[in-house]
């Protein structure tokens, strides 16, 4: 169906497809929130016999941590320090930048505009650590094979990082 920009457009009647029938109840709801991701780990990757390539990375992490203190995002890189070499499933100079989902969109933005020729690696933080790191991971950039032997497929609890910033896991029960 060709529709010109003069002709009067009326959309096929009946229900609209996004339409929601059955039994939702707000135990479903609940489970909805309660089973939320809130917490990511963006992984930046460089090569670390290759000086330009890992000077590049340390620029946009001083970045980050310019950022940081004004007050631009509230992220965390650098828990683990950089990665000179492999560390983990990381098999190349990585490191780790920590965000809580009330700044995801702004830091996955900062990224998409700012990365370079890095990959990164984006992956949430859950009890399952392995499909964390494939099945439920994507990338910024050519994605680099990981190692995933070194990960567990099921933690004992969830990795709750940054307790004292009252964000992702730790932070005040909400809806929003």
């Amino acid at each position: 169906m060709q529709i010109s920009p003069d002709s009067d457009f009326h959309p096929p009647s009946g229900p609209a497809p996004y339409t929601i029938s059955g039994n939702n109840t707000s135990a479903d709801l609940q489970s909805d929130y309660d089973n939320e991701i809130k917490e990511f780990h963006f992984h930046l990757y460089w090569f670390q016999t290759n000086t330009a390539s890992h000077a590049s990375a340390v620029k946009l992490r001083d970045r980050i941590i310019e950022l940081v203190r004004q007050g631009f995002f509230q992220v965390v890189p650098l828990k683990n320090g950089v990665n000179t070499s492999p560390r983990g499933p990381h098999p190349i100079g990585s490191y780790e930048v920590w965000c809580a989902r009330e700044d995801f969109a702004r830091c996955y933005s900062w990224f998409v505009l700012n990365r370079g020729a890095h990959s990164i690696l984006i992956h949430p933080l859950t009890r399952e650590e392995l499909a964390d790191h494939s099945s439920r991971a994507t990338w910024l950039g050519t994605p680099v094979p990981l190692d995933l032997s070194r990960l567990n497929t099921h933690l004992d609890h969830t990795p709750s990082q940054y307790p004292e910033l009252g964000l992702g896991y730790n932070a005040p029960d909400s809806k929003n």
